[in-house]
């Protein structure tokens, strides 16, 4: 079994939710009606739920994005400074 990192969990966790999901008119990120009661049957603290609510944004803003011909890829993007 490969050694993982601090939070690479995390990366399992996210698609095992599901990033996005449809409310019927258009795709979405995950909501907290989906997201509390999966991380409370998997014992997530407050701040790893946070985590995952961010993520499932992220994802679903980036793939929007990627509709846009004109977007500029993520990977060609400037590094933000932190």
């Amino acid at each position: 079994m490969p050694e993982l990192d601090a939070e690479e969990y995390l990366i399992g966790l996210f698609f095992d939710l599901g990033p996005t999901r449809s409310n019927g008119m258009v795709e979405g990120p995950t909501d907290w009606d989906i997201l509390a009661p999966y991380a409370s049957a998997k014992g997530l603290d407050a701040d790893d739920t946070a985590i995952l609510s961010d993520m499932c944004k992220g994802y679903h803003a980036e793939r929007e994005n990627g509709t846009n011909a004109l977007a500029i890829a993520p990977v060609d993007r400037p590094k933000a400074s932190r």
